[in-house]
């Protein structure tokens, strides 16, 4: 496979948001976005945290466990952020990926790789990529990840052509009820409600608490402020492992 330097591109979208208090995810990444339908959820997670509890060795080794993904779909700009599960497996949100023929997999040392998609499940909206030649360093999962309330921790998130850290506090278990990616029936997906400075580009960030532990997966945020966020409980990316892997696995189109 080859490899091409890390360019500067355009700003990475967070896809998926809230309006007046409710869940939205939009359908593709850019500018222009088509809101999905939304459901009610809580929005008062308290005041945001000032520190996230990791040692600056922690950090930099969890940066470099991250990757920003982008490509193009319904001629849009889609793109976000991924976590390393093993060496060559990538997990983020199924809404970044969903209708992009060619997946743009970017790592903090600058390469520019890949992405194929092996496992997609759209109600808990979440991806697994393979990454041919990745060898990054898996970021563990949390065993007790369901019992995280009130833990503190970093949200890794991309900004254009780099991972950006920010402090998160899960608030509390919540389970909305959202549009399936892709599709318009309703699901029921457990979440996290976090108080996070969240910044577009956020969405696929992995939720990394004081251990190190990946904790849960961000997938939305809230139009009424910057410090509301959404996100997958680790469990759900720990279902879609047990389901196993399929490459020759087919993604809906956007």
């Amino acid at each position: 496979m080859t490899t091409a330097a890390l360019d500067r591109r355009a700003p990475r979208r967070f896809v998926a948001a809230a309006l007046g208090g409710a869940l939205a995810l939009a359908a593709c990444a850019g500018d222009a976005q088509d809101p999905m339908p939304t459901v009610s959820a809580p929005v008062d997670p308290g005041p945001l945290p000032e520190d996230h509890g990791l040692t600056t060795r922690q950090l930099d080794a969890v940066l470099a466990s991250t990757v920003g993904i982008e490509g193009v779909a319904c001629a849009r700009l889609a793109s976000g952020s991924g976590f390393a599960l093993t060496d060559d497996l990538v997990v983020t949100t199924a809404h970044v990926i969903l209708g992009i023929e060619e997946i743009r997999v970017y790592t903090t040392d600058g390469r520019e790789l890949i992405g194929v998609p092996v496992s997609f499940d759209p109600d808990a909206d979440l991806a697994i990529l393979e990454v041919q030649g990745a060898d990054l360093e898996p970021l563990p999962l949390a065993a007790d990840a369901d019992s995280s309330t009130a833990s503190i921790g970093v949200l890794i998130g991309w900004e254009r052509d780099r991972p950006d850290p920010t402090p998160y506090r899960i608030d509390r278990r919540v389970t909305v009820r959202i549009d399936r990616v892709g599709g318009t029936e309703r699901v029921e997906r457990r979440s996290w409600l976090l108080a996070a400075e969240i910044d577009l580009g956020d969405s696929g960030a992995a939720l990394v608490n004081s251990s190190g532990e990946v904790v849960g997966v961000a997938f939305a945020t809230s139009t009424a402020t910057d410090q509301v966020g959404y996100a997958v409980r680790t469990s759900e990316v720990e279902d879609l492992v047990a389901r196993g892997m399929d490459p020759n696995l087919t993604i809906p189109d956007c």
